[in-house]
């Protein structure tokens, strides 16, 4: 029996189209600049690294000034887009929860994603929150699902797991857990359903 649900955020929960744009527009640059660099260096930054490690190259490609201050605001808009959550996912984390099953999201994200999230209006909807950053481990180590796993208090079969990277959801699978790769919000509702959880 399921006990909890794991959701990824970024392209299972959210999946904000006017973050890169936004972004630009702040930095009066290119968005087609700005997105040929943007996942460059983010899984050091997903692991926690400092954020001007992160954005300094980026800005200094781009011709913008890497100011502390800038930097600042830049990492904290680009969290805050990743927590604009979809209003059928929003659903989908209100049902699972109203079905008595804990709600969990785990997420490959920076620091900055730690304050941003806590602030969301939906964390109140999330009983648990993992950021990667935070715990000093990136998705697929099998050490954060175990970790999660010991944080919920669960054995890994008791554990649903949603994300859009097959590589993901297949080290979670390894160690036990049910795995879902996502496609859409329909598709991962007919997945729990399925396992009895809706």
């Amino acid at each position: 029996m399921i006990h909890a649900v794991v959701f990824d955020l970024g392209e299972v929960l959210a999946s904000p189209p006017s973050l890169l744009p936004d972004l630009a527009r702040r930095l009066g640059v290119e968005e087609e600049a700005l997105s040929m660099r943007y996942w460059d260096g983010r899984v050091g930054y997903d692991a926690g690294c400092p954020a001007i490690d992160y954005w300094g190259p980026i800005l200094e490609d781009l011709g913008v000034e890497p100011t502390d201050a800038l930097v600042e605001e830049i990492a904290g808009l680009d969290a805050a887009g990743w927590t604009e959550l979809r209003s059928t996912a929003r659903q989908l984390l209100r049902d699972v929860r109203g079905s008595g099953v804990s709600v969990a999201v785990l997420t490959n994200s920076p620091h900055a994603m730690q304050k941003a999230a806590d602030a969301a209006a939906w964390r109140r909807e999330v009983n648990h929150l993992f950021v990667s950053a935070t715990v000093g481990m990136t998705k697929p180590d099998p050490d954060l699902y175990r970790h999660v796993a010991a944080r919920l208090g669960l054995d890994p079969q008791q554990i649903a797991y949603i994300d859009d990277n097959p590589a993901n959801v297949a080290a979670a699978v390894e160690l036990g857990w049910r795995g879902h790769v996502f496609t859409t919000d329909a598709a991962t509702r007919v997945w729990l359903v399925g396992l009895g959880v809706l």
